[in-house]
C-alpha cells in the first residue's frame, strides 16, 4: 500500500507517520518511511528556497516539486511497492495542490499533472490542525520559519483547500487532540482500508 500523510505545517503529519511506521514495523509488515520534499540535492534546494527566497513564482516552485517527485517515484516508491512493501510517505501531490493553489494555480490540474507519472495512494491521512495552533507548535519546535509558506494567512488558504479534498481514499482527522489519540484515529482508518482490500472483499 501507499499511505500518504497530508496537512498543513504543524499539523503533526510527520511524527504521526513516523509512529505509523513503528506500528507497521511491530505487526511484522514490510514498510519504509519517505518525505517530499526529497532527500536529493533537488529536494535540499527545495527546503532551501522555501527558507531564503519569498519570491519564487508558484509556477517554478511547482515545477522543482514536480522534477523531485519523478525522481523519488523512479527511485525511492514504484520499487518498494513491487517489493511489495507498504510505503508510507509524508507529504505527496496533495500538498502541491494545496500549497501553490493557495497560491493561485489550480488544484485539479495540479493533481491530474501528478497523476500521469506518480501512483494514487491507497489512503491518504489529511492531518487537520486550526491555523494557531499550528503555528504556536512550529514555534515551538522550529529555529526559523519557511518564509514562504508559515505565514497565518496563507496556512488558512492552504487549510481550507485541504478540507476540500475528498474521496473514498481519504480520510480526514481532527489533529488537534493529543499525539497518542490521533495515531489511534489513525490506525483504525488504516485497518478499516486495509481489510476492505483484502482479497474476495
Amino acid at each position: 500500500m501507499l499511505i500518504v500523510f497530508e496537512g498543513i505545517d504543524g499539523s503533526g503529519k510527520t511524527s504521526l507517520s513516523k509512529l505509523f511506521l513503528d506500528y507497521l514495523t511491530a505487526k511484522g509488515i514490510p514498510a519504509i518511511w519517505l518525505r517530499e520534499p526529497t532527500d536529493s540535492p533537488l529536494g535540499d534546494k527545495i527546503r532551501r528556497v522555501a527558507q531564503e527566497n519569498e519570491r519564487i513564482s508558484p509556477q517554478q516552485e511547482l515545477d522543482y516539486f514536480i522534477q523531485d517527485r519523478r525522481w523519488d517515484v523512479k527511485i525511492n516508491i514504484l520499487p518498494a511497492l513491487r517489493a511489495k512493501k507498504t510505503v508510507v510517505l509524508d507529504r505527496y501531490f496533495y500538498s502541491n495542490a494545496c500549497y501553490q493553489g493557495a497560491r493561485g494555480l489550480d488544484m485539479n490540474a495540479i493533481i491530474d499533472l501528478n497523476l500521469a507519472f506518480a501512483p494514487l495512494p491507497d489512503l491518504t491521512f489529511i492531518i487537520d490542525v486550526d491555523v494557531d495552533r499550528a503555528l504556536a507548535r512550529i514555534q515551538n519546535s522550529r529555529t526559523g520559519l519557511a518564509r514562504l509558506f508559515e505565514k497565518r494567512d496563507f496556512l488558512l488558504k492552504v487549510r481550507a483547500n485541504y478540507m476540500r479534498l475528498d474521496g473514498e481514499r481519504m480520510a480526514h482527522i481532527d489533529g488537534n487532540r493529543d499525539l497518542k489519540t490521533v495515531l489511534a484515529d489513525v490506525v483504525a482508518r488504516y485497518e478499516e482500508s486495509a481489510a476492505s482490500q483484502k482479497p474476495g472483499k
